[in-house]
């Protein structure tokens, strides 16, 4: 699909048009989506929009995440332009991680589901809570 095809497709969003019809450019898509998809992802992108964080901090304002776990997610995020890493020779080194301005464009949509999912997560809970109850 030609980028200005994309293009017009990001103004009306249509999944099936984004996806593509060519096997590789839809291998491609699912990738990103799957990046920029992730939990981890989702929540580092957004942590970093506020500002240069060290490892550490990320760490302590992710709980649940694994140091392997941040390390891996924010390699990834560092390989698709997503963030930045800048290393200070101290003693011990110093790193900070930074989104890029492709990371920032990312923000506010990821910034958008999270409020969504904050208002909608009562509701939610609810409904998982009735349907399993329909289930047994």
């Amino acid at each position: 699909m030609a980028l200005e095809d994309r293009m017009s497709s990001i103004h009306e969003p249509r999944m099936h048009a984004m996806c593509g019809h060519d096997p590789m450019e839809a291998e491609l898509f699912r990738s990103v989506l799957t990046r920029i998809g992730d939990k981890w992802s989702v929540m580092l992108v957004g942590m970093l929009h506020e500002g240069p964080l060290r490892f550490t901090e990320l760490k302590n304002m992710t709980p649940g995440i694994s140091g392997r776990m941040l390390t891996h997610t924010l390699r990834q995020l560092e390989r698709d332009g997503l963030v930045e890493r800048e290393i200070f020779a101290e003693v011990p080194p110093r790193v900070v991680y930074r989104s890029t301005p492709l990371g920032k464009s990312l923000a506010g949509p990821v910034l958008a589901i999270a409020a969504w999912a904050s208002v909608h997560q009562e509701e939610i809970i609810a409904n998982r809570e009735r349907y399993d109850a329909s289930e047994d």
